[in-house]
């Protein structure tokens, strides 16, 4: 097979995994489905509203509309669960960006944690991305730097990479045991 083909190919299979990501429901759950546990579990995983939008369009291929109003009571008290302090710190550590889902009521909460999370995040990427540069200064200096003026840059160097490791890992420390 030829490189365009391939691309095509690789290419179409990329979209049909993505569409078949975009389809919630098949038929059967559709027909089955109980839409205040939907609701539910959507709200416990952080879903927004705009995945009943998903939903519908899912079960209008099968001539199903969800029922809307069990749905959002599903999920509002699924939502409950997800606009935790302790969530809102995980959801922060991974990375994750945070969509604004929680009601006014427990926002606070989730975004307290999730601030915290987010920063432990920050903060882990950057000792991360220091402690390569420490490691490739430490390779530098083993492998031999002939020029002395060039040598003792690199060794300052290192000494400040290797306090602003230390300092990253003792704010990591403490806002961990904040969280």
């Amino acid at each position: 097979m030829n490189m365009p083909a391939m691309t095509r190919l690789s290419a179409a299979l990329a979209l049909l995994a993505l569409l078949a990501g975009c389809a919630t429901l098949d038929k059967n759950e559709c027909l089955r489905a109980d839409w205040y546990a939907v609701g539910l579990e959507d709200g416990a995983r952080g879903q927004s509203v705009e995945r009943l939008g998903h939903h519908r369009r899912a079960c209008a291929e099968h001539g199903i509309t969800p029922q809307t109003e069990r749905y959002l009571a599903g999920r509002n008290e699924g939502l409950k669960s997800y606009c935790t302090y302790d969530r809102g710190v995980s959801v922060g550590r991974s990375g994750q960006s945070y969509s604004a889902v929680c009601p006014d009521n427990l926002a606070g909460r989730f975004s307290a944690g999730y601030q915290i999370g987010k920063e432990i995040h920050d903060l882990r990427r950057r000792l991360d991305t220091v402690q390569e540069q420490i490691r490739k200064s430490k390779a530098a200096l083993t492998a031999g730097i002939p020029n002395p003026k060039a040598r003792a840059a690199e060794v300052e160097r290192l000494e400040d990479l290797a306090r602003e490791s230390e300092q990253l890992e003792n704010r990591i420390a403490a806002l961990e045991a904040r969280s």
